[in-house]
């Protein structure tokens, strides 16, 4: 009887652990069962949150548009009733063009093609287009400022004349043309100035020669007043004419070799004396092969020349 009583005390003890893992199982399912439906609820609020704050800036960003848009349209609302008022003022009458900076260029002339005349509104003039019709219409002029004073009564077109840095031959024709390379027709004295007289064959020929003539007019010094003819030589070569009886091979128009062509081109000239001597040619090109070297030319004078 013992025995029987021992084996029941160990059936009932494997009875109450299994028992035991099978209710720590279901506490577990039961919790995570608990806990699911909460997670969901909160994912949901959040993405709600979400939508409604994207909402709510989408809102705030149409009617800042709306207002900007609004704005601007007030604005030139504003800015032609003022214009429409202030045009109507007889205190911003123009009375005075003055015309400043005409030396060649007649000042009737401009009066002519300025778009506007004493007794209109200075504010119903629009400066900046007339200018840009001054600047296309006459090539003589380099540039040209228009501007209001004394509370728009007065109105001063100040002129830039353009003044030939060289003469070009155009058939029979001679006009006047600066570094700008913008041709223009020659008045007044423009005629008489010591400018020289660029030679050449194409537009390319004539922008290349007027590039070269830019960077050595300033180191030339008094020379350049007696410059009379710029043109290519037979190589490609650059010659200039000096008082119309001298050549001057300049050779190729090298930047690195230009400094060192003026130096000994200027102790050339210190040692002729121009009154006396007859020149035929200065041979300045040999220094574009490194070579230290000018040659001077003397024409033979004659008996009948001399006297």
């Amino acid at each position: 009887m013992a025995i029987k009583i021992i084996k029941d005390k160990t059936i009932k003890k494997k009875t109450t652990k299994k028992t035991a893992k099978k209710k720590s199982t279901s506490k577990s399912t039961r919790y995570v069962e608990m806990a699911m439906p909460y997670n969901t609820i909160s994912i949901s609020r959040r993405t709600n949150s979400k939508k409604k704050k994207s909402s709510k800036k989408l809102v705030l960003k149409f009617f800042m548009l709306v207002f900007i848009v609004c704005l601007c349209f007030s604005s030139v609302y504003a800015y032609n009733h003022l214009k429409i008022y202030l045009c109507s003022l007889e205190r911003f009458f123009i009375d005075t063009i003055e015309i400043t900076g005409c030396n060649n260029v007649a000042e009737s002339e401009i009066k002519k093609l300025i778009p506007f005349e004493v007794g209109e509104s200075s504010f119903a003039v629009n400066l900046g287009r007339a200018e840009k019709e001054l600047k296309e219409f006459s090539a003589e002029i380099k540039d040209i400022s228009i501007y209001r004073t004394n509370w728009g009564k007065k109105i001063v077109v100040s002129l830039t004349e353009r003044l030939p840095e060289v003469f070009i031959n155009d058939g029979d024709k001679k006009l006047g043309l600066d570094f700008d390379n913008k041709p223009f027709n020659l008045r007044g004295n423009m005629f008489s100035m010591a400018v020289p007289t660029l030679i050449f064959n194409n537009d390319d020929e004539r922008k290349e020669l007027l590039t070269f003539y830019y960077k050595i007019k300033n180191k030339l010094g008094n020379l350049t007043s007696q410059l009379t003819e710029i043109k290519y030589g037979e190589v490609e070569d650059i010659v200039l004419t000096i008082n119309n009886k001298t050549i001057l091979y300049w050779g190729l128009p090298q930047d690195n070799k230009t400094n060192e062509k003026i130096a000994k081109l200027n102790r050339v000239l210190e040692k002729l004396s121009w009154k006396t001597d007859n020149i035929e040619y200065i041979d300045l090109s040999f220094i574009d092969g490194n070579k230290n070297k000018v040659f001077v030319g003397r024409s033979v004078v004659t008996e009948e020349e001399k006297a």
